[in-house]
Parts: C-alpha cells; structure tokens; sequence
C-alpha cells in the first residue's frame, strides 16, 4: 500500500509522515523507520530525516497553540484541547522536561500543544524537541539492527 513512498519518493516520503505523524494526525512514523531500516537504506540519513521531520511536525503543533486563536483550535481539535485540560502540570515550569517528552505516543502532541499555549520558550522547546525525537529514533534503529 505504502510502496511509492519507499520506491518514488524515499527520504520525502519518511520525512512526510514523520512530520504528519507528530503533528495531531495519527500515524505510526516508527513503523516507517523500520521499514527503511530494514529495507537498507542508510541508517544515519533515516535518522536524521525521521528526527528532522518529527520534530519540525511537533514544532508545527507548538506554533499552532502559540500564535492560534482558541476558537479555531477548539472548532479543529477540540479532544486535544480537553485532552490537555486534565494535565495539571506547569508548562511553564517543567517545559524542558515536557518538550523532550513529545516524543511519546498519544500525549507527546498534548505537551507540544500545551508548551504553545504557555508561550514556552521557541529555543529551548525546540532544542529538547529534537533531543527527545532523536532519542526515540535511535533506540528504534538500535532494536531494528539487533
């Protein structure tokens, strides 16, 4: 089903649904990244597009609460929005610690959502974005070669 992204398109097409994947759409970009790992394409450039792409994705979720009005986050992602409410946690506070966790499943878009609407830090959500991506991404092609 997905054979053009691996065949046509590659690295574009990993980048694409990384960066989809971490957004609030769900996908599995974790599954892609096996994929060309195990179908020999070269380790560090998967890495580093996966990385790339889901981080810039989350950064994309990030700007989105920071710079967008609540009523059109509330028309579009209004289980988001709630999802976030039930977290009493202080963006502001533990940003770092919320930024690297973006990279989980599920609720990693939430903390990037709520680090947006708490005007954290552009430099340091990026940076441990990107930390906490890279991190993910490295365990995953670690398990993949064993």
């Amino acid at each position: 089903m997905f054979d053009f992204l691996y065949n046509d398109i590659s690295y574009l097409g990993l980048f694409i649904v990384c960066f989809l994947s971490s957004t609030l759409l769900p996908l599995a970009s974790e599954a892609f990244v096996v994929g060309f790992v195990k179908l020999d394409f070269n380790v560090n450039l998967v890495l580093f597009v996966a990385t790339l792409g889901n981080a810039l994705g989350s950064l994309s979720t990030y700007a989105l609460a920071y710079l967008g009005k609540e009523k059109i986050l509330e028309k579009y992602f209004s289980k988001s929005l709630k999802k976030l409410d039930k977290f009493n946690a202080n963006f502001t506070n533990f940003g770092s610690i919320y930024a690297f966790l973006t990279f989980l499943p599920l609720i990693g878009d939430i903390f990037a959502l709520g680090l947006g609407f708490a005007k954290y830090p552009i430099f340091k959500s990026a940076f441990f974005i990107f930390l906490g991506k890279l991190s993910r991404y490295i365990v995953i092609i670690f398990l993949t070669n064993i």
